[in-house]
């Protein structure tokens, strides 16, 4: 049996080198040639002509020479921030968001907008809708933006830009890459929100420096973006991560996926919700009737508060919502022995209450050898963390994909991923 050995071009390690001191420049910012050098083991004449290329591109720029105590002055780079913009979107069930953004994830614009009609063409429109409004808002051409990266729940195709599958919007192999891209006329990257979120943590969160780690977003669903070896680990058909999906307890309610006893409908912030409310009407005493006396009207605001107040209603739900949480984790962690798991989503707002069950149910179903050296924690990145990670699609391209910088840079081009 013969084995191919792939070479590596001349093209492609350039690709490497550009992007690996771009990658650089934005974690340790400005920065001499020799340090590049030392830092990379590349020579001088290879990072010269490196960062040429890279002025060449407006991607990064000379700021002058460095004040030492000795000997000539180096040169300093840093990246053009600007340079590179680009619009993170997240369609969920009830709303869209649409953030602007730089390259190193600063949002510099963002807004949201409910959205009760969930056709497939509505949601478009409403989504191009949003972004012109942005745009005109932010004061900035729609020639400065590299492109539109969109986050959505479900399975979604991220090669081929199709929402497969998003239980809470009753789409079916929706190609809303398309329906976007005609719209609004620039090139759209799509894929799970909880693969976007884990994309945000890697850049600018929590996964920054880790080989592998899970992202658990708790929110309206629940699921989890898993990066192995630095990379996004999709599945065969795009289904990774849908651990809100597992079915945890075999006497639970019913799911949105038609399945009973899923961890989404235990411990999701609308099982919390719904939860809550059937309790009320049923007549169990709670101090949140005074917050909202219908209980249809009860929302997670209600119950933070609730939460706040110390009421017992409020507090078991949260806690039996921690407890199934914990064995979800375990699962994960005993799955793919990550580094960390990072909680995101609406959960995070009662971290406060639900963390101590939830860590002491994690700890008593997984497995110990799986967690010595493993790190249990809550997401830092705020309530926009969901357009920051869409964003991220364009970002994570930018300093890591294989599309050249040149395709990139390039208005309209499509994205070869």
């Amino acid at each position: 049996m013969k084995y191919s050995v792939q070479k590596i071009s001349k093209d492609v390690m350039k690709l490497y080198n550009q992007k690996l001191l771009l990658r650089i420049l934005k974690d340790e910012g400005p920065i001499s040639r020799s340090d590049l050098s030392k830092m990379t083991d590349l020579t001088l004449p290879a990072i010269s002509e490196i960062t040429k290329e890279l002025e060449s591109l407006n991607l990064i720029h000379n700021i002058g020479e460095s004040r030492i105590n000795r000997g000539r002055f180096p040169t300093m780079y840093q990246l053009k921030v600007d340079a590179f913009k680009v619009i993170g979107v997240t369609i969920r069930s009830n709303s869209i968001r649409v953030g602007l953004m730089n390259m190193t994830g600063e949002i510099l614009y963002d807004k949201e907008q409910a959205q009760l009609n969930t056709q497939p063409e509505i949601i478009a429109d409403a989504v191009s809708s949003l972004v012109d409004t942005i745009l005109q808002e932010a004061n900035t051409k729609k020639s400065e933006i590299r492109g539109i990266g969109l986050g959505m729940h479900g399975i979604v195709d991220a090669v081929n830009g199709i929402s497969v599958y998003p239980p809470h919007l009753n789409w079916d192999n929706v190609p809303i890459r398309t329906l976007l891209e005609a719209r609004i006329q620039l090139p759209v990257l799509v894929d799970n929100d909880c693969n976007t979120l884990a994309l945000a943590e890697y850049w600018f969160g929590g996964g920054r420096n880790l080989n592998s780690f899970i992202t658990l977003n708790v929110d309206y669903g629940i699921g989890a973006g898993i990066v192995v070896d630095g990379n996004l680990f999709h599945g065969r058909d795009f289904g990774a991560g849908q651990i809100g999906h597992v079915a945890i307890s075999d006497n639970g309610p019913l799911c949105t996926c038609g399945k009973y006893g899923c961890l989404e409908a235990l411990s999701s912030e609308n099982a919390i919700i719904e939860t809550i409310q059937k309790k009320v009407k049923q007549g169990y005493p709670s101090s949140i009737k005074e917050i909202e006396g219908n209980p249809e009207k009860i929302t997670i605001h209600h119950i933070l508060h609730a939460a706040a107040a110390g009421d017992e209603l409020t507090l078991n739900t949260l806690n039996h919502a921690a407890h199934y949480l914990g064995i979800g984790i375990s699962m994960l962690v005993n799955l793919f022995n990550p580094d960390k798991v990072i909680i995101t989503g609406a959960v995070i707002g009662f971290k406060e209450y639900v963390l101590g069950t939830l860590k002491e149910t994690f700890n008593r179903n997984a497995l110990k050898t799986n967690v010595t050296h493993f790190e249990l924690a809550a997401s830092q990145l705020g309530d926009k963390a969901d357009v920051l990670g869409a964003g991220s699609l364009w970002i994570n391209e930018l300093f890591k994909g294989n599309s050249s910088l040149t395709d990139l840079l390039h208005e309209n081009k499509p994205v070869s991923l």
